[in-house]
C-alpha cells in the first residue's frame, strides 16, 4: 500500500467540485466540514492559450473555505502547474 504524505501548509492543491470546476490555490487547513485555501484560482482559455485566473474576481484572496460536501476530490498540484499559480500569483519567477 502506498502512503501518501499529508499536505502541509502552503502546498499547492488542486480541487475537484461536484459542479465541475477544477480550483487550485495553497492549501491552509481542512476541519470536519471545510477545506480553507488561499489565493483560489481556476484555469481559464484566453487569447495566448489557457492560463490562471481567480476563481472569485470580486473577494479578497485570504482564506476561502469551501464545504466539504460540495468537494469531490482533492490532491497536491502537478509541479509544473503549481510552478506557474506561484508565478501568477506572487512577483517569483521560478526558474
Amino acid at each position: 500500500m502506498l502512503i501518501q504524505k499529508p499536505l502541509d501548509q502552503g502546498d499547492i492543491v488542486s480541487i475537484k467540485l461536484i459542479t465541475g470546476e477544477e480550483i487550485l490555490g495553497r492549501f491552509e487547513s481542512v476541519t470536519d466540514n471545510e477545506l480553507h485555501i488561499k489565493k483560489p484560482c481556476t484555469l481559464a482559455m484566453g487569447n495566448q492559450g489557457m492560463g490562471i485566473v481567480p476563481w472569485m474576481m470580486t473577494t479578497q484572496p485570504d482564506i476561502t473555505k469551501l464545504n466539504k460536501s460540495t468537494v469531490i476530490a482533492y490532491a497536491p498540484t502537478d509541479k509544473e502547474i503549481a510552478k506557474a499559480y506561484v508565478e501568477a500569483t506572487s512577483s517569483i519567477k521560478l526558474a
